[in-house]
């Protein structure tokens, strides 16, 4: 095994995939910005529908077929326009009010307010809120005029509080939430990003009729198969740093659109401190060179270049299931479980983000996928030396 060839191999690589126009997009332009452009316009929209919600709540009326006094001057009270209508879910559907109200007669001899909304319409679900409040405050308040009249003290009415308490530290609630998408966006990107970088130095070399020129230099088979499988594993890698670093950006550098305030603070605390980042560099390396060498087995056999598109994107897709079921809570990886591929890589960056990696599972997860890593080299190395799969036309 000659090293200086192998060098010289990974550098030739490298500098063709440089000069690919698609190879630079799907390694560097979609991890890059797609994810900050995403989470501004998604941020924008959701912004921009909340306002509009709001706005058309207090614009459109509300139908109401009451009698029970004081209801109609609650719901003014909140800002909602009242319209009286004989059937306020009629007029719900005609889009004429955002919501209703209508009295019924109750089971215990008191009235039964039924409140309709559109539960699809985001405008009338905020109506039917403000609704909600307003009716629950004119309760509240009948309620503390009864008491006061009957001379008992309105204390009764809470003997005590229930107040929730979260035990769980704030990195651990982030890590939750990041651990749930950032693996699956991590591990989809490497494979989509490492698709055509690897067509391009199988598949493509093929169809511009370099390849049998590459295998007439003196370098042996296993050098050029080890100098591809490196050259793909960087830009995987690369593509896995630059996903990460875009998604941290983008949520740091936009307000996420939500009204809870815990909410707001777990995504702005990103638990990515060099002990973390560490841990999932390593997990992500053996994964790298994994992915590589299946990508360049399977795009071997493909004669063109839209053939190898053919060929690998069904393994990308393939891989969302595994990714997304590792991202999920409430699963405990066991010794059995980390000897999947994909899913064992997701679920330990999951743990690696809570801060409650287990070192037997983040080990035996660490040595599967360089198992399977140093097998999918050997079967790409295989299929670099059959004749018929490497000149198949």
């Amino acid at each position: 095994m000659r090293f200086h060839i192998i060098k010289a191999i990974y550098q030739r690589e490298l500098l063709d995939l440089v000069r690919d126009r698609r190879t630079m997009i799907s390694m560097v332009v979609v991890p890059l910005f797609v994810f900050p452009l995403l989470m501004v316009l998604g941020v924008r929209v959701v912004s921009m529908m909340e306002e509009k919600s709001q706005r058309e709540s207090k614009s459109m009326s509300v139908a109401v077929k009451v009698t029970t006094l004081g209801i109609v001057e609650a719901l003014r009270n909140a800002g909602l326009p009242v319209a009286e209508k004989t059937d306020p879910r009629a007029a719900i559907d005609k889009k004429e009010c955002s919501a209703g109200i209508e009295e019924v007669a109750g089971t215990a001899g008191s009235p039964e307010l039924q409140v309709y909304v559109d539960s699809s319409s985001p405008t009338s679900s905020t109506a039917g809120d403000k609704i909600r409040v307003a009716l629950t405050d004119l309760k509240e308040e009948r309620v503390r005029q009864s008491l006061r009249t009957s001379g008992i003290p309105e204390s009764v009415l809470s003997p005590f509080t229930i107040k929730k308490v979260n035990v769980a530290p704030a990195r651990k609630m982030a890590g939750m939430v990041w651990g749930s998408m950032l693996g699956y966006l991590l591990l989809l990107l490497m494979f989509s990003g490492g698709m055509y970088p690897i067509i391009d130095m199988t598949a493509g070399e093929k169809e511009r009729k370099t390849l049998e020129a590459f295998l007439a230099t003196p370098a042996g088979r296993n050098e050029i198969v080890l100098g591809k499988t490196l050259a793909a594993t960087t830009c995987i890698f690369i593509t896995a740093m630059l996903t990460l670093g875009s998604i941290v950006f983008a949520v740091r550098s936009n307000r996420i659109a939500s009204k809870s305030e815990e909410i707001r603070a777990m995504f702005r605390t990103i638990p990515l401190d060099g002990h973390t980042l560490l841990l999932i560099v390593l997990t992500l390396i053996p994964l790298c060179v994994f992915a590589a060498s299946v990508m360049m087995a399977i795009a071997m056999f493909a004669r063109s270049y839209k053939e190898g598109q053919s060929y690998l994107t069904p393994l990308v897709l393939l891989v969302v299931f595994p990714a997304l079921l590792g991202g999920m809570p409430g699963l405990e990886l066991t010794p059995a479980l980390c000897l999947i591929p994909i899913f064992n890589a997701s679920q330990i960056i999951r743990s690696i983000l809570l801060g409650d990696v287990s070192t037997t599972a983040f080990t035996v997860t660490l040595a599967a996928n360089i198992a399977y890593a140093a097998i999918a080299v050997v079967i790409a190395r295989r299929r670099f030396e059959d004749e018929s799969v490497l000149f198949r036309s």
